[in-house]
């Protein structure tokens, strides 16, 4: 070995070791030391990148189901992927640990401290840890709330009614004409279908009732709702002008309708 080398290192080696390049994967695992924090700021990337506005409403339902998700990330419930994070980043995040789960917070406060105050994070942190366990099928909502805000696959496979109107019926007297823009999710086959209304009505599962030759009758699996689809002509979804769901559990009906 040359006595240079040995007192001072071989630069050359250094060099070109310093000089290789290094992928993208490997710049985020150096720059982000704790992977929660990368996970919070690839999330809000995404938000940026969907168009949502960056603002206090909207940081504190991202956080609330960031966190949500990492606790349950692994249970048997979750049955969708978020594929917008880097390739291994959730693979390096434990689940069911609540403390590991509370930082999303944190950092969602360091990086937004105008919008996103100590207050917001106090309530996030116990809001998200009572909503798991209390709130049934709260994964439904997880889901709902990655489909519609950050458009994830699984919202690929849900067709869009978009109602400009909805009403509230009751004795089938029409109580409530609300110009109020509902979003409504659906996904339909032979003999099952699932349905998302957000922001309120998570995911709802069941199967098929009854066909004609313009509607289609189904009903959940927990009996509380049924479904009517209503179609102009034949079956098809451009072809689809109301949606009316009885709330069997309530004795009422809301139709939503595209004019």
């Amino acid at each position: 070995m040359n006595i240079f080398d040995y007192l001072f290192g071989n630069k050359t080696n250094e060099v070109d070791k310093e000089s290789q390049p290094l992928s993208d994967e490997s710049r985020k695992v150096l720059e982000y030391t704790d992977p929660v924090e990368q996970y919070v700021v690839e999330s809000v990337a995404d938000l940026k990148k969907k168009g949502i506005p960056i603002e206090t409403k909207e940081l504190e339902a991202e956080a609330i189901y960031l966190a949500a998700f990492l606790y349950m990330k692994n249970d048997c419930k979750i049955d969708f992927k978020i594929d917008y994070f880097s390739i291994g980043l959730l693979d390096r995040i434990s689940d069911k640990n609540y403390e590991v789960a509370d930082r999303v917070f944190y950092y969602m406060n360091r990086y937004y401290p105008e919008i996103y105050g100590e207050s917001e994070m106090h309530y996030g942190i116990q809001g998200y840890k009572m909503n798991i366990q209390m709130a049934p099928n709260y994964e439904s909502y997880i889901k709902n709330y990655f489909i519609r805000t950050h458009k994830i696959s699984s919202a690929k496979e849900f067709l869009l009614f978009s109602s400009p109107r909805n009403c509230l019926w009751k004795d089938s007297i029409k109580s409530i004409d609300s110009l109020t823009q509902r979003n409504v999710y659906y996904k339909l086959d032979n003999t099952k279908f699932e349905l998302m209304i957000p922001p309120y009505n998570p995911l709802v599962c069941g199967r098929i009732l009854s066909k004609t030759s313009i509607s289609i009758k189904c009903q959940s699996n927990d009996g509380k709702r049924t479904f009517i689809f209503k179609y102009k002509k034949t079956i098809a979804p451009e072809n689809l002008i109301e949606i009316d769901m009885y709330r069997n559990d309530k004795g009422d009906m809301v139709s939503y309708h595209k004019n």
